[in-house]
Parts: C-alpha cells; sequence; structure tokens
C-alpha cells in the first residue's frame, strides 16, 4: 500500500497549491523505487517523472513530476504488511 500521498506545485512566488491523493493498493511491493513513483503517477494521470530523490529510508519516496507545463514534488509512504 502507497499512503500518504502528496503533491505540492513547485512555485518561485506566491502560495503553492499542493494536494493529498488516495492511498494506492499495488499488487505487488517487490517492485523498485522507480516502478513505484511511475505506479503512482500512472494511477492518477500527474503526468511526466522528471526525476527521483534517493533517499536511506526505503519506506519513502520522493519525485518531481510534469504536468501541461508545471512541475510538482510528489511525496509519498509505503506501507508494508
Amino acid at each position: 500500500m502507497i499512503e500518504a500521498i502528496k503533491t505540492k506545485e513547485l512555485v518561485q512566488m506566491g502560495p503553492a497549491k499542493d494536494r493529498d491523493w488516495e492511498d494506492l493498493a499495488l499488487p505487488d511491493l517487490g517492485q523498485s523505487p522507480k516502478e513505484l513513483v511511475l505506479a503512482v503517477i500512472a494511477a492518477y494521470d500527474l503526468g511526466e517523472l522528471i526525476s527521483q530523490a534517493h533517499t536511506s529510508n526505503p519506506k519513502v519516496l520522493k519525485a518531481t513530476v510534469e504536468k501541461d507545463g508545471t512541475s510538482y514534488h510528489l511525496s509519498a509512504k509505503i506501507h508494508f504488511d
């Protein structure tokens, strides 16, 4: 299960728009972090993966995505049963 999925618009000035997304259940969490990020992007039509941050915590996903000329920071937590 991927939980606490959030996107935050990357802006230089003014308030950034942020959004919380529903948790996403995936049949196989044995996938790589990049595959998990791509699954989240595809499930919610978040655009294109620009870059993925590598974290020391294997339960955290962080990436930058772009849709319709706007960039967003994507973050989520992986929950293993």
